[in-house]
């Protein structure tokens, strides 16, 4: 317990809670939407891949949902039997839950927390996770602590979906106004932005306990570079 209170009081992580803030701002600007009307897409390999993940999977937990977007794509292949999104963000949070009862969803829950939350599931309780764009934008130490704990949630043969921003070169860093706060850690006016990580590390870390059973990656037309997609399967 007090290495997490330590986790929780360092520099690095209180930089990554002020990013909260920044997508509270961003969030309190999104418009309700009937998605019984229209299929959710964002580009052909994401979305190959979250339909194969989606089709594989009956009780998924978004961890760092945002506004639910994702776990409400999962949604629409008519496979789940329970979905969960946890996020930091209470604005985020809020929108999603006013989605569900704009669309009549059913089955699934949006919480605001972070890791504490979690304790309350059982080992193995899901057998599908998503992870966007979640553990590239906080401090190390609060990454393993997410994906330790994440990795007890999730049961043997499921499914880890994990998308990461682009690797950056430290020319391309700066072109795009980020500062180094310490070690691969970026910020932008004093709000944590990136930890880079290159994709070979990446490998590394999640062979431990994962099959890699598919890699990608595409671009975003709003976005430079090409973002990386991890499919993974519980050893």
């Amino acid at each position: 317990m007090n290495n997490q209170n330590n986790i929780n009081n360092s520099i690095e992580y209180l930089e990554y809670k002020k990013s909260f803030e920044a997508w509270d701002k961003t969030y309190s600007q999104c418009h309700l939407a009937d998605l019984r009307m229209q299929t959710l897409a964002v580009e052909p390999m994401f979305d190959a891949c979250i339909n194969y993940f989606s089709m594989n999977c009956n009780r998924v937990l978004d961890y760092g949902c945002g506004t639910g977007d994702i776990l409400f794509q999962c949604y629409q292949t008519g496979n789940l039997t329970y979905g969960l999104g946890i996020d930091l963000s209470q604005k985020g949070i809020e929108y999603a839950n006013e989605m569900i009862a704009y669309n009549s969803f059913s089955n699934l829950d949006f919480l605001v927390g972070d890791t504490s939350l979690l304790s309350q599931y059982e080992e193995e309780d899901f057998d599908g996770i998503i992870l966007s764009n979640v553990l590239d934008v906080m401090p190390k130490s609060t990454a393993i602590v997410v994906f330790d704990e994440l990795t007890r949630l999730l049961r043997k043969g499921g499914l880890i979906f994990l998308k990461l921003n682009p690797f950056y070169s430290e020319m391309e860093l700066s072109e795009i106004g980020l500062t180094n706060i310490k070690d691969n850690l970026y910020e932008e006016d004093g709000v944590l932005h990136l930890r880079e990580v290159d994709t070979a590390a990446w490998h590394r870390a999640f062979e431990k306990r994962y099959d890699i059973i598919r890699y990608l990656e595409f671009p975003y037309s709003w976005q430079d570079g090409m973002n990386r997609l991890f499919l993974l399967q519980k050893k």
